[in-house]
């Protein structure tokens, strides 16, 4: 009996965890573009708004969009993430195992939203996409994912570039490509189509273009995905 309530008082205490770490955008960068306003699902953490005729346009896969998985899957998984975020850290482990078990399944697309009161996620998008220019963005994403507590609460840059030399890229074309201006614009215009869609939490999924309840599990994030097969 007494292990059975432990079990239990261990789920729950899994279960705050998690609600605790999703973060709420509490405030607007005030150099972009204000979001358009609509009711939205109160049956969804996503705040995708409903009857948006430019959502499907910027749900659609880009070319420029980092992916992984089939290019082809009836199934396409769309996150809008901030690399600070302990809640998003928790479902890029999970898009990691299922991107694995599903590869033939589904399209994995990765966007950012970085949030103002993280201080450093937006440092880490940078560095992400510098890597990205040298095809290593998924060994990045991941690197940076992984070790959250180690530079969440320090100095993160000298660790983000041991990340960058440890990958072997070439660091004098990274530290250009960091500076280069059109790197911050293309984070930004991931932001303000975030914005557009009405996202207000990280993460913010979509599956084929539908915004979803942030499911709590691995196998519940799987048998989701599945349904949309």
């Amino acid at each position: 009996m007494n292990k059975r309530f432990a079990l239990w008082g261990g789920l729950v205490l899994a279960m705050a965890v998690v609600a605790v770490v999703m973060v709420r955008l509490a405030d607007e960068e005030p150099q972009l573009p204000q979001p358009e306003r609509a009711a939205i699902n109160s049956n969804s953490d996503a705040a995708a708004v409903n009857g948006n005729n430019g959502a499907t346009a910027i749900l659609a896969p880009r070319e420029n969009d980092w992916k992984k998985g089939n290019p082809d899957a009836d199934v396409v998984v769309v996150k809008y993430s901030d690399f600070q975020c302990p809640a998003c850290r928790f479902y890029a482990s999970m898009d990691d195992q299922l991107g694995k078990e599903l590869a033939d399944d589904v399209l994995f697309i990765y966007r950012h939203f970085p949030l103002r009161n993280f201080q450093h996620s937006r440092l880490a998008a940078r560095y992400t996409e510098a890597a990205g220019r040298q095809g290593e963005f998924w060994k990045m994403h991941d690197l940076i994912f992984i070790n959250q507590q180690r530079w969440s609460r320090t100095d993160a840059e000298p660790i983000f570039r041991h990340f960058a030399e440890s990958l072997e890229l070439d660091m004098e074309q990274f530290d250009r490509d960091l500076e280069d201006p059109t790197l911050e614009e293309r984070i930004d215009a991931d932001y303000r189509d975030g914005q557009r869609l009405g996202v207000r939490a990280v993460p913010t999924i979509f599956i084929n273009g539908e915004a979803i309840r942030s499911p709590n599990s691995l196998d519940a994030y799987r048998d989701l995905i599945l349904s949309y097969k």
